[in-house]
């Protein structure tokens, strides 16, 4: 006890530098269940973010939403099953899964919503990256360019956008291959003739007529128009790009992995080169 100091003061002390010493234990305490907690969040979030592959894999099918109303990609067949280039595509990846596919037909605009609400596991339809949702979905590599292309007669002198200065260059009103070709029309020091239609089935039949040197028509309408007329040539590079991908949640990093590694496989031994030549040569 210091001198001077009363009995009553003492212990008031003796109980402050208590709680004072006591202090210490109970943050050390708080700071240890603190880093145990994170720990473990992250390890389950570590967990979660790897996973999809495993759970597909246990469960031996792969749930793919799909919008069966856009042909060749997804369409209800005679039969009365889904067809399409994407069902194909979809079975082949489930394969190298090592699983089986199954389909979960909603609308367009409802197929991220069946990924969240967990009634598939992946997106294969005809589906454009939207970057919007990149913060809660992962997006593979394209396996289709559905942008626009354009297409000459075989023995055109056409050979890129460049060489249509002067010449008339045809496309469906009102579409993004319009827009482009009025955009070249103001680069170009001799601007071509633009003559537009209404239905991309006109657009060949203007070239076999003699009526347009070139046309600019999205990339499905030019493989069938090719596949009918082996006489007409699709132009590298397309005039727009309009990648189509396959989506899955982003906390299904592993499943997102392994679909990239099965769309690599499959673009590196003809298979999907095969699969659109099916179902694009009518």
């Amino acid at each position: 006890m210091r001198e001077g100091t009363s009995p009553h003061t003492a212990q008031h002390q003796a109980l402050s530098t208590g709680r004072w010493l006591r202090l210490p234990v109970f943050t050390l305490r708080t700071a240890l269940f603190a880093v145990l907690l994170f720990v473990l969040l992250s390890m389950s979030a570590c967990k979660k973010a790897s996973g999809g592959l495993e759970r597909v894999q246990a469960a031996g099918v792969l749930r793919v939403a799909t919008d069966p109303s856009f042909p060749p990609f997804e369409f209800v067949g005679e039969t009365g099953e889904i067809e399409g280039l994407d069902v194909d595509l979809a079975r082949a990846v489930a394969d190298h899964l090592g699983v089986q596919a199954h389909f979960v037909t909603t609308g367009y605009d409802a197929l991220y919503d069946a990924l969240t609400a967990g009634r598939a596991d992946v997106i294969v339809s005809a589906l454009y990256p939207d970057l919007a949702r990149s913060q809660a979905f992962l997006f593979s590599p394209a396996y289709f360019n559905a942008g626009y292309r354009l297409v000459v007669s075989e023995n055109a002198a056409v050979s890129g956008l460049e060489d249509l200065a002067g010449r008339r260059v045809a496309c469906v009103f009102g579409t993004t291959g319009h827009m482009e070709i009025m955009r070249l029309t103001e680069s170009l020091a001799s601007p071509p003739t633009v003559l537009t239609v209404d239905e991309p089935i006109t657009l060949t039949q203007l070239l076999h007529v003699g009526e347009a040197d070139a046309v600019v028509t999205d990339h499905v309408s030019a493989l069938l128009a090719a596949g009918e007329d082996p006489t007409l040539r699709i132009l590298d590079p397309p005039v727009t790009d309009e990648p189509y991908v396959i989506a899955v949640r982003k906390e299904d990093a592993s499943l997102s992995r392994a679909i990239n590694t099965a769309l690599d496989s499959l673009a590196e031994d003809g298979t999907l080169h095969e699969l659109i030549r099916r179902w694009m040569d009518p």
